[in-house]
């Protein structure tokens, strides 16, 4: 008769691989290993490594959505005193049962009710603990980034299943394959006019803009956009400021800073040109020269869009940052 034993899954890439993805400026949107097969009686630990969770939805449920309604936006306006377009639409903040943490419990599976570790807001959060009581196939979702999953396969005790030195051969397979997405994305071609944003294959995102700098001339239309099956969300957003200087205060610091709120600010999730216009950038849109395709995705279904355009009316060199990660940053130069 086989004792219970304890399996850890990586919620994202591994400690000892990460600083080689971190290198080619890269990330793995993946559960370590993807697939896993105990028995009836274990217990599988979700560790997080990274901004990532982990849900067992209740049979027939969806996974709990990233973000949800909360209050509506008003009194937005632009550096120049006008009020933005989304002013009277919902103000987005973290779902509420993902601000509720099941990092350092434990659960079992099948649960009426469901399991979900919520979101990893605390400095250093435990491993969450799942013991799996009764056979079959678990699928689990992280609610961050949508198509990140997973499946817990559970088999009675007289049946075989991978000691642990094999499940981390297979975490192994699974790095070296996300390294070598990492090392081939930037060669990823871009149409003319296009600049991708954050490349991205099989979960595998490098945080870049790809091209990082594009040349055009004046009155070019420039389009921004997510790759296809993209499990990150982005934004790209120009304005006064950086991001990334936490000890100055600027426009676009204010937007990223929200990001990290209970409440997010219009002006950082909702694009700040009108549904089906497309602005002329210059150092005076807005008042400031704030130009932002709001929150970007690749799920067809989700609000956000998948692509974001503008053309570049005057002369000058344009930097883009991502208000969801800051470190990601590209430029478009006008001349």
């Amino acid at each position: 008769m086989a004792h219970a034993a304890t399996q850890t899954v990586f919620m994202g890439t591994p400690p000892s691989a990460q600083k080689a993805l971190q290198k080619a400026g890269a990330d793995a949107n993946q559960f370590f290993p993807t697939a896993i097969k105990v028995h009836v009686g274990d217990t599988v630990k979700f560790t997080p490594v990274g901004f990532h969770s982990a849900e067992f939805p209740a049979a027939g449920k969806a996974p709990t959505g990233l973000l949800a309604p909360a209050g509506t936006v008003s009194g937005a306006n632009d550096a120049a005193g006008n009020p933005f377009w989304f002013n009277g639409l919902p103000q987005l903040g973290f779902a509420p049962p993902l601000v509720t943490s099941g990092f350092g419990k434990s659960f079992t599976v099948p649960s009426a009710n469901g399991v979900r570790s919520g979101l990893p807001l605390v400095n250093k959060p435990k491993p969450m603990s799942v013991k799996f009581t009764k056979a079959g196939v678990y699928t689990y979702y992280c609610n961050v980034h949508h198509g990140m999953k997973g499946t817990v396969s559970v088999v009675a005790k007289a049946k075989k299943v991978p000691t642990a030195k094999a499940i981390g051969l297979l975490v192994n397979a699974q790095v070296k394959a996300a390294k070598a997405i990492a090392a081939a994305l930037p060669k990823t071609p871009v149409p003319a006019n296009t600049v991708l944003v954050g490349p991205e294959k099989g979960g595998v995102t490098l945080y870049t803009f790809l091209p990082g700098t594009l040349s055009v001339k004046p009155g070019t239309t420039v389009t921004f956009t997510m790759p296809v099956n993209a499990r990150e969300d982005h934004t790209a957003s120009t304005g006064p400021g950086d991001p990334n200087d936490q000890k100055v205060k600027s426009y676009l610091g204010d937007l990223a800073a929200g990001f990290n709120a209970p409440v997010i600010p219009g002006q950082a999730t909702y694009s700040s040109e009108a549904p089906g216009t497309t602005a002329s950038l210059s150092p005076t849109l807005h008042g400031n020269g704030f130009w932002s395709s709001g929150v970007m995705d690749a799920v067809a279904a989700s609000p956000p869009a998948q692509s974001s355009t503008v053309t570049f009316s005057t002369a000058g060199t344009y930097t883009f940052h991502c208000l969801i990660h800051t470190f990601m940053h590209g430029q478009v130069v006008v001349g």
